[in-house]
C-alpha cells in the first residue's frame, strides 16, 4: 500500500471528507504536546511491566468491555485513555483533525515530538474497533467524530493502516495497552515519580486519578471491605471463645496465649483503623472548606478588578 511521505494513510483511505463537521483547527488553537502526552505515564514507563503486559495489543474491543459491563465514559484527558476501574472504562474520542491527511503533513511530519503520541493513540482504536459492533458502538458513544456518510467498510479501510505501526514509531506510553485504575494509584503510591510532585495537595500524590471528592465517596468505597474485615475478626475471636470455653477443664495454654495477644492485637487495630477513618474525612472536609474559601477570594478578587 502506497502512504504519503508524511501521513500514516493514503488519501485514498482518508475519511474526513465524509465527516458532518470538516473544520481543521490551527497551531495556535491546538497544543499537540498537552493533548497527547502521557508525562506521568512516561514517567513510570519503566516500572508498568509490573501492573501491567507490555503489549500494544493488550486493548479489550469495545464490545468486550461491553460484555464485562464496563460503562464506556468518555474522558478528553489522554492519560485516562484506556484506565479502567470501578465498572468504567475511560476513552479518549478520536479528534477529527487526526483523519485527515492535510493536517498530518502539516502538522504532524516525521521528527514533530507529538507524532509519536499521536500514532500509538491512534493505533489503539485499531484493536478497539476490530468488528462492525465495535463500530457501531463506537459511534453511539461519540467517540469517533459525527458523520451521515461514514460506514464501517471505509472506517476498517482506514484504520487499519495503523495496526501496521511500531512500538518504536511511538512513544513509551502507547507500548502497553489499557491498564487498571488501582495499579496505577498504587504504583503512584509507592514510587512517587516526579510528575505528581507538581500535584498540589497530598491526596493527588495518592492517586493517579482523583476519584473522590466528598468524604461519603470515601466510606461508600472502603466501607465494604471495613465491614467484611470486622465480620472476620469477629468470627475468629467468637470460634476462640468457643475453643476456649470447651476446654475449660482442660486448658490450652498455648493456644489461651495465642488468642488473648490475637484479642488485643485486634482492639488496637480497630481502635487505629476507626483514628485513620475519622483523620481522612477530617482532612477531606477541610480541604473542601480550604477551596470554597479559596474560590471566594478569587471571585471577590476578580469583582473587585
Amino acid at each position: 500500500m502506497i502512504y504519503h511521505a508524511t501521513s500514516p494513510f493514503s488519501k485514498e483511505d482518508e475519511i474526513f471528507g465524509k465527516l458532518t463537521d470538516q473544520t481543521i483547527p490551527s497551531p495556535n488553537d491546538l497544543c499537540l504536546a498537552d493533548e497527547f502526552s502521557c508525562a506521568l505515564l512516561e514517567t513510570l514507563y519503566p516500572h508498568l511491566y509490573l501492573i501491567s503486559r507490555k503489549s500494544s495489543s493488550h486493548i479489550d474491543p469495545l464490545h468486550v468491555h461491553i460484555r464485562k459491563r464496563r460503562t464506556i465514559t468518555i474522558s478528553e484527558q489522554v492519560r485516562l485513555h484506556l484506565v479502567w476501574g470501578s465498572g468504567v472504562v475511560y476513552i479518549k474520542p478520536i479528534p477529527s483533525y487526526l483523519l485527515s491527511s492535510v493536517f498530518w503533513e502539516r502538522y504532524l511530519h516525521p521528527g514533530n515530538p507529538s507524532r509519536a503520541h499521536a500514532l500509538g493513540f491512534m493505533r489503539t482504536y485499531a484493536y478497539l474497533i476490530r468488528h462492525r459492533s465495535d463500530f457501531h458502538i463506537a459511534q453511539k458513544e461519540d467517540l469517533i467524530p459525527p458523520s451521515e456518510k461514514l460506514q464501517y467498510g471505509a472506517f476498517e479501510k482506514f484504520i487499519r493502516n495503523f495496526r501496521s505501526v511500531q512500538d518504536d514509531q511511538v512513544s513509551p506510553r502507547w507500548e502497553f495497552g489499557q491498564f487498571r485504575l488501582m495499579w496505577l494509584d498504587w504504583a503512584v503510591r509507592i514510587l512517587q515519580p516526579k510528575a505528581v510532585e507538581q500535584r498540589q495537595d497530598m491526596f493527588h500524590r495518592l492517586f493517579y486519578e482523583q476519584q473522590y471528592h466528598e468524604a461519603g465517596q470515601f466510606v461508600r468505597e472502603f466501607g465494604a471491605v471495613l465491614l467484611f474485615l470486622f465480620a472476620a475478626l469477629s468470627l475468629i475471636l467468637s470460634s476462640m471463645q468457643v475453643v476456649l470455653a470447651a476446654r475449660e477443664g482442660d486448658p490450652w495454654p498455648v493456644f489461651a496465649q495465642v488468642s488473648s495477644g490475637f484479642s488485643v492485637a485486634v482492639i488496637i487495630a480497630l481502635v487505629v483503623a476507626f483514628i485513620v477513618i475519622f483523620a481522612v474525612v477530617e482532612v477531606v472536609l477541610t480541604l473542601q472548606l480550604g477551596f470554597a474559601l479559596r474560590a471566594q477570594r478569587r471571585r471577590k478578587n476578580e469583582a473587585g478588578g
